[in-house]
């Protein structure tokens, strides 16, 4: 069971909750940006290779900024879950209490910061 207090619990979720709507205009403008400026329109009509290049990086940084994004979406609805399950606050790989001062950092911390760190250098030696 998790180690906060109701009003740590309500402070987290304001968090995150303040945070998705600004998430989703974010995903809606990146995703009306990946239409309105699609690859023709940004080489406006050059076919030089460093214009082509440019055009590419552009429209894969939109991309990224998007699918980061849309991610953490995915972990506010993840972190909502287990606020509702009883099991928010806890790391998955040790089951044990994530330190508020992390989770206020971060409120959809799903690991303590030792395991993230393990699990970092694994993604890492990939």
């Amino acid at each position: 069971m998790t180690s906060l207090t109701t009003t740590q619990r309500e402070h987290l979720a304001k968090i995150m909750d303040e945070r998705e709507p600004v998430l989703r205009k974010e995903i809606r403008d990146g995703l009306k940006r990946m239409r309105v400026e699609g690859y023709d329109e940004l080489l406006s009509g050059t076919s030089d290779a460093g214009d082509e290049s440019l055009a590419s990086l552009v429209t894969d940084v939109n991309n990224a900024d998007t699918q980061r994004d849309a991610v953490e979406l995915q972990d506010i609805f993840a972190a909502r879950a287990r606020m509702a399950d009883g099991t928010y606050g806890i790391c998955i790989d040790c089951d044990v209490a994530i330190p508020y001062q992390r989770l206020e950092a971060y409120p959809t911390a799903k690991r303590c910061l030792e395991c993230q760190q393990a699990h970092e250098a694994k993604r890492s030696r990939r």
